[in-house]
């Protein structure tokens, strides 16, 4: 007990090596959206149609493999979610590994998304929660991380930030969503422990998945297909 305590708020790691391949394997289709941009010459096709034309030369082209997703995880800390720590560490270490990403951003919170992310939250680097989300684009994707179960207050009471709107964190959410459509909610709580105030609102905004490698792939898969 004493060792979960004096993690409470410790920052999720990226050396973790158990299991981390099988998430890495899920999130690697997300590549599957990379294969776009510019026409260019397909070099091996060319030939082909022009040996098939007898000699007649006719160009081929093909969209170029152009690495345009940028990958987003925000993960809850500490609290309830101490239990999965080294599981969200697992993903978060198959997150950062993976290759094929524009771009792979982190942040932390607590229970919910409020004013702030933080980039470290063992010491307590911040960015306004405004600030990250004018970052993001349509070719982000966002992965949250989080058990989804805290006090209602918590989700549906607004809270006070110096220099910001007073919104509720499902406020807070919901302009997550809305600012990246392609976003999903990764639960490490088994299903059947969803009937909870909180976790069916969460899961009302966001499609939920299980943090399970088939989770994952789920959740992936609905990433690739267009928003909703």
């Amino acid at each position: 007990m004493g060792a979960a305590l004096d993690r409470a708020w410790e920052g999720y790691r990226t050396d973790r090596t158990i299991d981390v391949r099988d998430f890495e394997v899920a999130l690697r289709l997300l590549r599957k959206l990379t294969k776009e941009g510019d026409l260019e010459l397909d070099l091996p096709g060319t030939i082909r149609k022009t040996a098939d034309n007898a000699g007649d030369i006719e160009l081929v082209e093909e969209r170029a493999r152009i690495n345009q997703v940028h990958l987003v995880l925000m993960m809850d800390a500490g609290g309830s979610m101490a239990p999965h720590y080294d599981l969200v560490s697992r993903l978060f270490s198959a997150a950062a590994r993976t290759k094929g990403f524009k771009s792979f951003t982190s942040y932390s919170f607590h229970n919910c998304v409020y004013g702030h992310l933080y980039k470290d939250i063992e010491q307590l680097d911040r960015v306004p929660t405004e600030t990250a989300l004018a970052t993001f684009g349509p070719r982000h994707r966002v992965l949250l991380v989080g058990d989804a179960s805290m006090a209602p207050y918590e989700l549906f009471s607004p809270f006070s930030w110096p220099g910001h709107e007073v919104l509720a964190g499902i406020e807070w959410l919901r302009r997550v969503r809305q600012r990246v459509p392609s976003s999903v909610w990764l639960n490490p709580d088994p299903r059947r422990y969803w009937d909870h105030p909180t976790v069916s609102a969460i899961g009302a905004l966001f499609p939920m998945y299980e943090l399970t490698v088939e989770g994952i792939r789920a959740a992936v898969r609905r990433l690739v297909a267009p928003p909703v």
